[in-house]
């Protein structure tokens, strides 16, 4: 049996009720993200049972984050940009971000594994990363619902404050400490 086969039959028993579209990203996107280089799909098994069984996941990108000139003072665009406020005399408005994508945990076994456990080891996967490639800003989307803003809140991360649609996600970012950006090391 192929390691792609064998990925889709450990993935097809991953449920998520409250969230379905956590689930078919899993079932249907990530296999196919991971071969294209847009993302990186990261499962958290439990290791104490003879049977392999995915507790949660999260999923890693990079992503542009475009602010609205008008949405940003000075200030704020050096605060994010982290040296300067502008690049060749016009405000920066873009920022080069670590996405979470994805977080979900299965239905299955979801007392087996708390959120704040899932985000310690995505934060731990994308300090690795930070640590070969740089950056600052870690960027998420959730829905506009108080425990999962409460879960990102206890990590660091704030609303990004704009207008939003009714049924837009939220965007939410986190921006590194000088104690949290990891000098590369020997791996």
């Amino acid at each position: 049996m192929s390691n792609e086969r064998k990925a889709h039959e450990l993935i097809s028993i991953f449920v998520c009720e409250k969230d379905k579209d956590i689930e078919s990203f899993l079932k249907e996107k990530a296999i196919l993200f991971e071969k294209l280089g847009k993302s990186r799909t990261y499962i958290i098994i439990n290791e104490d049972e003879d049977e392999f069984n995915i507790l949660a996941y999260f999923t890693l990108a990079m992503q542009v984050l475009k602010i609205p000139e008008d949405l940003l003072s000075g200030r704020k665009t050096k605060a994010l940009d982290g040296f300067s406020g502008k690049i060749r005399g016009a405000k920066i408005t873009e920022f080069p971000t670590i996405l979470i994508g994805q977080v979900g945990k299965n239905d299955l076994h979801r007392e087996l594994i708390s959120g704040l456990e899932v985000m310690e080891y995505c934060l731990e996967a994308i300090f690795k990363g930070q640590a070969f490639l740089g950056g600052r800003i870690v960027m998420l989307e959730c829905k506009d619902i108080p425990y999962i803003i409460n879960l990102y809140e206890k990590f660091g991360f704030q609303k990004l404050e704009r207008d939003y649609g009714e049924d837009e996600l939220l965007q939410m970012i986190k921006i590194l400490e000088e104690d949290e950006i990891i000098e590369p090391k020997d791996y």
